[in-house]
């Protein structure tokens, strides 16, 4: 099974256990919003809204044993001795609550989720990341300050359906993909202006100082 259908498959379970729950809820599933300042698009999983607050939700169906290392920004994935380094969930999701809550303008809890689908989520001390079969207790037992009514539940709704982008996955993938080969290229030309001090747009020479480095000739610069 691929990656994206594994993606898929933990969705799914993540959907079908939250459509049983018997109280007024709302929910949104693979939510896109484009960033027109960064040229960015982010998915989100899944949007719970329920009157504990807005749950936002990222799924990973990982295999093998996660593990995570203390001030990085990269985890560790172990499967049949083989390690292979993997984002932080945690980190990408949280700046999916950022953005949720932008689009509330602060008006409702926004509450960041981690699940991990095959109940091999590591301890961090963070009550954020969860095992699958932990998700409805989360859920009921969540400290929230404001209970919402069912009047409330739909606002919520309502405003962060209006801010929906309308690109598809596909679209997504690939506005993925251009932003990352686009960072990959900067940071050449950054560590190529580093080690030369010359600068790699045109050619001239890269002054530095105090960690700023500028192009005499054509003022390309990045600070450190």
């Amino acid at each position: 099974m691929s990656k994206i259908s594994r993606g898929h498959k933990g969705e799914e379970k993540v959907i079908s256990i939250l459509k049983k729950r018997k109280e007024h809820f709302k929910i949104i599933n693979n939510f896109t919003f484009y960033n027109e300042k960064s040229e960015m698009s982010h998915q989100i999983d899944h949007i719970f809204i329920n009157c504990h607050g807005v749950f936002v939700i990222e799924t990973k169906n990982y295999f093998g044993d996660i593990k995570v290392i203390e001030d990085e920004n990269i985890w560790l994935k172990t499967v049949k001795k083989e390690t292979i380094r993997i984002a932080n969930p945690l980190k990408q999701n949280k700046s999916h609550k950022q953005i949720i809550k932008r689009i509330l303008e602060s008006k409702y809890d926004v509450i960041s989720l981690v699940v991990f689908i095959r109940n091999n989520a590591p301890y961090l001390g963070d009550e954020n990341v969860i095992n699958f079969k932990d998700l409805n207790a989360f859920i009921d037992c969540y400290p929230y300050r404001k209970e919402l009514n069912e009047e409330e539940i739909d606002d919520a709704y309502k405003i962060i359906k209006s801010n929906a982008s309308k690109i598809s996955k596909k679209e997504h993938l690939e506005n993925i993909a251009y932003i990352t080969q686009i960072n990959k290229e900067k940071m050449e030309e950054i560590v190529y202006a580093i080690e030369t001090h010359i600068c790699p747009r045109c050619n001239g020479k890269m002054i530095e100082n105090n960690f700023e480095y500028c192009c005499q000739n054509c003022n390309f610069k990045f600070q450190l």
